[in-house]
């Protein structure tokens, strides 16, 4: 038997529109000044429009991917997706399929920047903490939107 996935495609897109104003606020005014210290970033300049373009354009698909990815893992533990019995509520799925794909693939490639790239706990703890916030903001959009 073939799940029977029902992705809402404008529910990634409003995910991708919405991590917009998440990142400014988070690389911002919540923790802008000790990342960009963690980065090593604090006496450079502010990077050309062109070359912030660039970057948001990337950022935007990368939002686009996790969105778009999360949708089919919430998806995929629906039971009703199978066709075999009813479902629990939509957050169960959006903060379950957020936090084990936070775990289990973004926190380690975090965790990989200490170990290979010798950034410290606290660059760690700035951008995983970005990672699961937006992760459950996608959750549960994906989840009880679908």
């Amino acid at each position: 038997m073939l799940p029977d996935l029902d992705i809402n495609y404008l529910a990634i897109v409003v995910c991708v529109v919405l991590s917009m104003p998440l990142g400014f606020l988070w690389f911002g005014p919540l923790f802008g000044l000790a990342w960009t210290k963690e980065m090593g970033m604090e006496s450079k300049p502010e990077p050309a429009p062109k070359e912030m373009a660039k970057s948001l354009s990337l950022y935007a698909m990368g939002s686009l991917l996790i969105a778009f990815v999360l949708a089919h893992s919430i998806e995929i533990w629906r039971p009703s997706t199978w066709n075999v019995g009813q479902d629990d509520p939509a957050w169960v799925y959006g903060a379950n399929a957020a936090f084990w794909n936070w775990l289990g693939f973004l926190l380690p490639l975090q965790i990989g920047r200490v170990a290979w790239e010798f950034r410290g706990w606290k660059l760690v703890m700035i951008n995983s903490g970005f990672d699961i916030t937006r992760l459950m903001l996608f959750g549960l959009i994906l989840a009880y939107w679908h």
